[in-house]
């Protein structure tokens, strides 16, 4: 501030020399004006957001920008400098950032993607970002296909071969039974029906959607499927709690179908609603991605279009891995423009620890002999 009142006041005497008014008022207006932008900074600064930073550009540039997600709140002064060169010249970031090895970091990277809805662009999008963030395996929700046909299946499974890495898949509501029959015999893809599967250190659960929503023989309102998918939680948490430990993740697509596995397992991740989400309950941590295809046939029919949509999460190679962070990655199919957020679950949601829902009361004759609760005590 005083750098500016004293250039106010030099600049003032050249222009207006013996206009003292004129002068006396520069240095008014240019001291009002810097201290207002300096209150707005210090009101608006948030030394934490620089721990989840987000970015918009190439995507190949992306995960060197945003870093690894392990040590985010241990390098707080190199994400000061990382993205004080993205404000101060972005030509000198892409030409120095590239060249900057991370710091070994010991985590396991997913690719968590769903409702492709058989758009090439959604697949060119999810082998960029596998590719770009090197990520250890896939993660598919469900929803490869929009009407299940044979034809589409001909074309997805050509599809799928081509990520030439680990690709866990569970049915969604547009996929058929034929298609997951298909996916099985694919080199490389693992399919869960209502079984776990342990890949790259992480045991994951899968269960594929109860509906099949092409079949209009059997058509069924919004208000059913709901029914329907809550229906199969009992069996998801029979399964998991056979386990020796829960599973690392539950992987569903409609994520309705585990809520009776809230408290129970850490992490849920599902697609489904084509809108990226997260919340918890009971500890369990709820992760929806959008839709990876743009909603597939309808990429282009909004305002914008429907962006492609990520996640990469990272678990620790800690015994159990837990979720650290993960990347909510988003593509504008008509600008090409990307966008990367970082969450860092701990900071965001706070220590998660799953814990099961208290007993529901059950009710027990009084004296009277009506119904009233019974409420069990818990530590």
């Amino acid at each position: 501030t005083a750098v500016a009142v004293a250039g106010a006041l030099i600049l003032g005497l050249i222009v207006f020399r013996a206009a003292w008014r004129k002068v006396v008022a520069a240095v008014v207006v240019a001291t009002l004006a810097v201290g207002l932008s300096e209150t707005i900074a210090w009101r608006t600064y948030d030394s934490q957001a620089l721990l989840t930073p987000s970015f918009s550009g190439s995507l190949a540039l992306a995960p060197k920008l945003i870093g690894p997600a392990q040590t985010a709140i241990d390098r707080l002064d190199d994400v000061r400098a990382e993205l004080s060169r993205v404000v101060t010249g972005a030509i000198g970031v892409y030409t120095s950032i590239q060249d900057v090895p991370q710091p070994g970091v010991e985590e396991i990277r997913v690719l968590h993607i769903s409702d492709i809805h058989l758009s090439p662009l959604g697949v060119s999008f999810a082998q960029e970002v596998a590719r770009s963030f090197d990520v250890d395996f896939v993660l598919d929700t469900g929803d490869l296909t929009s009407f299940g046909t044979p034809v589409e299946n001909s074309l997805v499974l050509s599809q799928v071969a081509s990520f030439r890495i680990p690709y866990v898949y569970v049915r969604g509501n547009h996929d058929s039974l034929a298609l997951q029959a298909d996916m099985e015999r694919i080199p490389g893809v693992v399919v869960l029906d209502g079984r776990t599967k342990r890949v790259d250190g992480l045991t994951v659960y899968g269960l594929g959607d109860p509906v099949f929503t092409p079949n209009k023989l059997a058509a069924v309102d919004d208000a059913r499927i709901a029914e329907q998918v809550r229906a199969v939680g009992p069996r998801i948490l029979a399964q998991v709690s056979v386990l020796s430990r829960p599973p690392d993740i539950v992987a569903v697509h409609d994520d309705r179908m585990a809520e009776a596995a809230a408290g129970y397992v850490p992490l849920v991740v599902s697609g489904h609603f084509h809108q990226p989400g997260a919340r918890v309950e009971n500890g369990t941590l709820f992760l929806r991605v959008g839709s990876t295809g743009g909603a597939g046939a309808n990429v282009f029919t909004e305002a914008g279009g429907v962006p492609l949509s990520a996640e990469v999460l990272y678990f620790s190679r800690t015994s159990p891995p837990q979720l650290v962070a993960y990347d909510q990655i988003d593509q504008s199919p008509v600008s090409g423009s990307l966008t990367v957020r970082r969450h860092l679950v701990e900071q965001e949601f706070g220590e998660l620890v799953p814990t099961p829902p208290s007993p529901s009361p059950s009710p027990t004759p009084s004296p009277t002999g009506s119904l009233t609760p019974t409420f069990t005590p818990t530590m």
